[in-house]
Order: structure tokens, then C-alpha cells, then sequence
């Protein structure tokens, strides 16, 4: 279940969907390309519109799963902190997991706890730290997520080391994990449409393809999931915006396929925003 850890993110429904976002002032010691950047090395998800504050929250889900996101930014739109909360109900089992996102000193901290839950009974636990760290013009170059895990009367230790990649546009590219869990090693890669706004991300399990409307909304998101554990499809479409152009509400379907059974699952996703006045 660890690979789980690194996509969950990116893979469990952010109600709030991608909008470009606005330029930072002259005064930011931070460039916008730099927040859009960073955003997507963290979040592995697209900035917001400038907004000072996202809430997230369930409105509705028929597997009885439970999702909530709290992000905050600063005027220059900088990620500042990111709190989720999640609960996913597998049918068999549940997977309870938190995540905490923090600005520091010399980059980001992203503190995490995941748990498995079957038959009234712990199964499998990883609780860890990512650090990411900057190069002088604040962009995130290289990550190291120090964690715990085990289940079972097992318990171990480990380290996955990152390094973070921008192509000659000056986008983030990509970013390659090496470490002790095999199951997020590898490359994951973002791609751009002719707009210059992500347009699909590969990962060692998971495909995401973003999609845009005629006003370069991204309105629809399709994901595709290849694990040891299950097969996974899932469809979000954003049904209703703010005067912002931002995503207030959103719906997904979502088909996983285990070995012996199946789950369908309807989610809807309500976000309120408050702005930077300019």
C-alpha cells in the first residue's frame, strides 16, 4: 500500500481544478513561474487563481469516504500551507491518511501519516517527513522523505531521495525517486499543451490527462491507476464556477478493481475561495 503515499494527492479528487495563475507583483521576491513550479513539484497539481485560501470539502459520496483540503497561499501566491484529510472506504477495508504541508525556512515540509484498516484491526501504518529544499531563486531542486512503516509485527525504516528537473521553457518537467520503497521509484513526468498549462502527468502507477475548456479552464480530469493492488479509473468534471473562474464544485465517478471484488464510487466536491484584494 506505501505507493499509495505518493500519488494520493494527485489521485483522490481535489474539488478545486486548475486556473492560471495570476501575475505576482513586482515586489514578489518569488516569480509566478517559480509558484507554478514548486505548486506542482509539491501538490503534483496545478496552481490556483491567487487565491488566499481553498476549502474543500465533501458534499457527497456513496462508498461512504470522506475527503477535506485547506490550502493557504501569500499574496505572491506561494504556497504556504496545504492540510488534507482524507478517509477512503475500500469496501473491505478503509485507508486513513494526513498530510501536512508547511513552509519553512529553506523550502517546504510535508509531515504524513497513512493507516490501513481491515477486520477492526491496524494492518499496515507509514507515518514520515518530506523536506524539500530551493536552489537561491527559490525553486525546488531535490526532496528527502525519511519514514517509518510496517504491519504485522513488521516494522522498518527508510529513505527516498528526490531530485526535481525544469526543460529549457523553464517548466517542471520532471522529478526521479530513488530509495528503499521500490514502489515510488522512478520518473514522474509532467507534459504541456500549446497554452503552456500542464496537459498530462505520468508516474510509476498512475496517468492523469487534464482538459480544457474554451475559456482555458481546466474542467475535466481523467486518471487511469496500474497497481499491485487494484486497476483504477476515475473521471472529475468541474460543474460549477465562481466570478473568479475557479472550480466551487465538482464531480467524479470513480471504478477500482480488485482481485475479487469491485467498487463504484460517486464523489461530489464543494470549495469555497477568499482573494488577495490587488
Amino acid at each position: 500500500m506505501s505507493s499509495a503515499i505518493r500519488i494520493s494527492l494527485l489521485t483522490l479528487a481535489i474539488g478545486a481544478l486548475y486556473f492560471p495563475a495570476a501575475n505576482a507583483s513586482e515586489s514578489c521576491p518569488i516569480t509566478k513561474e517559480t509558484n507554478n513550479n514548486n505548486h506542482l513539484a509539491l501538490l503534483s497539481i496545478p496552481s490556483f487563481n491567487h487565491a488566499r485560501e481553498i476549502e474543500t470539502v465533501t458534499e457527497r459520496d456513496n462508498t461512504g469516504s470522506f475527503y477535506y483540503f485547506k490550502f493557504n497561499y501569500d499574496r505572491c501566491g506561494q504556497l504556504q500551507s496545504m492540510y488534507a484529510q482524507i478517509s477512503k472506504n475500500e469496501q473491505r477495508f478503509r485507508i486513513d491518511s494526513f498530510y501536512d504541508v508547511r513552509k519553512t525556512a529553506d523550502g517546504w515540509k510535508n509531515s504524513y501519516n497513512v493507516t490501513l484498516i481491515g477486520l477492526n484491526k491496524l494492518l499496515y501504518a507509514r507515518e514520515g517527513n518530506i523536506l524539500y529544499g530551493v536552489n537561491q531563486q527559490g525553486l525546488i531542486t531535490h526532496s528527502t522523505d525519511s519514514f517509518i512503516s510496517g504491519g504485522e509485527g513488521k516494522v522498518e525504516q527508510g529513505v527516498t531521495n528526490g531530485s526535481y528537473t525544469i526543460d529549457d521553457l523553464n517548466r517542471m518537467a520532471y522529478s526521479q525517486l530513488t530509495g528503499s520503497d521500490e514502489t515510488v521509484n522512478g520518473e514522474y513526468r509532467f507534459f504541456y499543451n500549446a497554452n503552456n498549462m500542464p496537459s498530462f502527468l505520468t508516474t510509476p502507477s498512475v496517468n492523469i490527462s487534464y482538459l480544457y475548456d474554451a475559456q482555458n479552464r481546466n474542467n475535466r480530469m481523467i486518471e487511469t491507476t496500474v497497481s499491485p493492488y487494484y486497476l483504477g479509473n476515475k473521471l472529475t468534471d468541474c460543474t460549477e464556477w465562481n466570478s473568479q473562474n475557479d472550480c466551487t464544485r465538482s464531480v467524479s465517478r470513480e471504478i477500482e478493481l480488485f482481485p475479487t471484488y469491485a467498487i463504484d464510487r460517486q464523489t461530489t466536491l464543494r470549495s469555497t475561495y477568499s482573494y488577495w484584494s490587488d
